[in-house]
Order: C-alpha cells, then structure tokens, then sequence
C-alpha cells in the first residue's frame, strides 16, 4: 500500500540523489589548464606566425570552454577544453613544420647563392 509518507520519501531520495549526480560532475579545472598550457607552447613555437588559424580555433576553444565552466556546466566545458588543447596542439606542429620549411628553403637558397658565387670566382679553365 502506498502512503502519503512513502511518497515524500521517495520524492526526497530523488532530490537527493539528483543533488549528488550534479555535484559528482566535477569542473574541469585541470582540463582547462592543460588547453591554456597547449595554447602557451603553440605561441612558443611561433603559431601566431605560421599556424594562424589553428591557434585562433584553439583559442576560440578554450574562451567557450572557460564561458561553460562559469555557467557550471562541466560536460561541455571539458569537451571544449579538450578541442582546444587538440587545435593546440595542432597549432604547435603546424608552426614547427612551417618554421622547419622556411629553414629549408632559406638554407637551400643560401647554398644556391654559394654554388653561384663560387662559379664566378673559379677561374675558366680553355
């Protein structure tokens, strides 16, 4: 038999355990650390420079996941938290693999000016 008792109870253990499903999502501080932290070391190897969009994405990322975390809603700002520290990351080898390019490219351009000033230097053989 159902009672009025019975009923309040079981509407207060729901209460109760909807309080601890939403207190048992922590914020994802340590996730937003690790983005900002990804970001730092992309702006080190120049992404600003070489890898634009990608550190604007990441950016972007971390702005919405840290805009989540005020709200209180944990899911998606460690989602967001996540996509960012990846777009970071893609930054900083993007911008490692660009520089490393251009390194190439100012070596063999520098070699390619050696050969021809060696060969106006050497002198002709008849």
């Amino acid at each position: 038999m159902i009672t009025l008792n019975g009923i309040r109870n079981a509407l207060w253990c729901t209460l109760a355990f909807g309080i601890i499903a939403c207190a048992a999502t922590p914020m994802p501080s340590d996730r937003l650390t690790m983005a900002q932290a990804s970001i730092e070391r992309a702006e080190q190897a120049h992404a600003d420079q070489f890898a634009q969009i990608e550190l604007a994405a990441a950016r972007n990322k971390l702005a919405a996941a840290q805009v989540a975390a005020d709200k209180h809603d944990a899911e998606i700002a460690a989602r967001m938290a996540e996509q960012a520290e990846v777009d970071a990351q893609l930054a900083e080898y993007t911008a490692r693999a660009n520089r490393q390019e251009q390194l190439v490219s100012e070596m063999d351009a520098s070699l390619r000016e050696l050969r021809t000033e060696s060969l106006r230097g050497a002198p002709q053989q008849q």
